[in-house]
């Protein structure tokens, strides 16, 4: 019997037909729209991220693009430049000039890098933080752990033939003075005898002598030639508390005992040449006026009562011989006060004046301006009052040719007109060392100078770890750097700055520059 297949209804040939273009599909029909590619990896490092130099030195890594079309530097939102990279990891520099100071100087800064693939995918790195001080050059040591200049040392000479000259501690043991020159070349040295901390003084070379005296407090001086032979020296028994230079090289040393002595520089370690024992406490260093020596002291009066001490000025002969007695005495002030707690003085520097901090309630202080020629320091015999100052002081400095007084407290500093004792501060706002840093010691400019740098460390005796530039006080702070291991610093003949920070040396802009990214 035979038997037609059955057919199928429209409906089911339709079901079937749409299953056969379902696994047609399936099997190489229109295909998924491809993955998209992730971004590139972009690595912006900054290799010193703590530097003084003439550039700023930064690394930039990609990977992920076939070919970079652009790579741009930030600080920040700030663009700074294109730089042309092409593989691999790859250094470029930063000059001065590419860096915008808008957080001021030294410049901190937040560094990325935004990188574009030829394909037009892009991405940025992480940022990087870095502190920048543009300076003219850096001179490091041969080296990689030598150190070009010793902790503390002075500049000398002008343009490219500037000398370093500091005092040091070598294996002997025995304080020596060291001599390189502008690359960090050894030059000459010579044993001192004399020990070498971070309060070891160098008075400027004497046009006279070509001498200079190098002392340390509490221990000695010496005074070395411009060869580096030293030709005097005072006493080991002699404990200075206080150094001057005399206009024809001698010195006018003071010791722990309150004796002053006129030490030659010419006379080996030899007597000196006169002594003057105070009877009473010594408050400021000697000084040279004319054919005067002026020695300041407390005193207290035969008829007063046992709160009332009086500052005395005494003029002795500076060419005087043996043990000296004053030429003349006066009386410059009377006040309340007691022997344990002596106030800061200083001379200005033509011997005129008497500069004299007194502590006041409070934690306050103030300066007194007093005339070393009139008794007591009022009417005539009073040139002026400072403001109150809200610290108390640890050193009144006159500076700038006598122009300025600056009143430095533990950690803040006022600069005052030295004729009307006026602060002459920007905005009238202390010049301060930073978080708990300490103002340890202060660098002047040349002599006629307005340039006032404040070296700020942990606490006295320590490494300095901060430099505050002021390039005058009415224009206020010019740049402020801070390194964690030490600085130090020094001016030479042209008023260039010169900084050590950490092992190497280097030589800052003129100030000028500083001050046209900060005015």
């Amino acid at each position: 019997m035979h038997l037609d297949r059955p057919r199928l209804s429209a409906s089911r040939a339709a079901f079937l037909a749409s299953l056969a273009i379902s696994a047609l599909t399936a099997c190489g029909g229109d295909p998924k729209p491809p993955p998209v590619p992730d971004p590139p990896v972009v690595t912006l490092t900054v290799p010193e991220p703590n530097t003084a130099a003439p550039t700023l030195k930064i690394r930039l890594s990609v990977s992920g693009c076939d070919a970079v079309a652009q790579s741009e530097i930030y600080d920040r939102d700030v663009f700074l430049k294109t730089v042309p990279y092409t593989s691999g990891s790859m250094e470029f520099e930063l000059a001065s000039n590419e860096i915008k100071y808008t957080s001021g100087l030294s410049a901190k800064l937040a560094l990325h890098a935004k990188v574009t693939c030829s394909d037009g995918r892009s991405n940025v790195s992480q940022p990087q933080a870095a502190t920048f001080l543009p300076v003219t050059k850096v001179v490091k040591d041969p080296d990689p752990n030598g150190q070009v200049v010793t902790d503390f040392f002075v500049a000398e000479g002008y343009g490219t033939g500037v000398n370093f000259i500091g005092c040091g501690n070598p294996t002997t043991g025995v304080g020596t003075l060291f001599r390189v020159d502008a690359t960090g070349k050894f030059q000459q040295s010579v044993a001192m005898g004399v020990p070498c901390n971070a309060s070891t003084v160098y008075t400027d070379l004497n046009p006279t002598t070509n001498k200079r005296w190098v002392w340390t407090p509490g221990a000695r001086a010496v005074a070395v030639h411009q060869n580096f032979t030293i030709s005097g020296a005072s006493k080991p028994t002699i404990f200075l508390t206080s150094l001057s230079m005399m206009d024809n090289g001698d010195a006018l040393i003071a010791d722990d005992d309150n004796i002053v002595y006129r030490l030659p520089h010419d006379s080996g370690i030899g007597a000196p040449k006169w002594t003057f024992a105070s009877p009473w406490p010594l408050v400021a260093p000697p000084l040279q006026k004319g054919s005067d020596i002026l020695v300041a002291f407390m005193k207290q009066p035969e008829v007063t009562t046992a709160t009332v001490l009086q500052i005395v000025v005494a003029r002795l002969a500076a060419n005087g011989t043996g043990d000296l007695v004053p030429v003349s005495e006066r009386a410059i002030l009377n006040y309340n006060g007691d022997f344990g707690s002596p106030p800061l003085a200083s001379f200005s520097p033509d011997g005129t004046i008497l500069y004299l901090a007194f502590p006041l309630g409070n934690n306050q202080s103030s300066i007194q301006a007093c005339r070393v020629d009139v008794t007591g320091c009022e009417g005539s015999g009073l040139k002026w009052n400072s403001p109150a100052l809200p610290v108390p002081l640890q050193f009144v400095l006159p500076y700038a040719a006598g122009t300025r007084v600056a009143a430095i407290g533990l950690q803040r500093v006022w600069f005052l007109n030295a004729d009307t004792g006026a602060i002459v501060n920007k905005d009238g706002k202390s010049v301060d060392a930073s978080g708990t840093l300490q103002v340890v010691q202060v660098q002047l400019g040349r002599a006629t100078s307005p340039e006032f740098y404040l070296l700020n460390g942990s606490g006295p005796g320590s490494l300095p770890q901060e430099i505050v530039a002021v390039d005058s006080g009415e224009k206020g702070e010019l740049f402020r750097y801070e390194v964690s291991s030490s600085l130090s610093c020094s001016v030479d003949n042209d008023n260039r700055l010169w900084m050590r920070t950490g092992n190497s040396l280097v030589q800052t802009l003129p100030l000028a520059d500083y001050r046209k990214v900060r005015p």
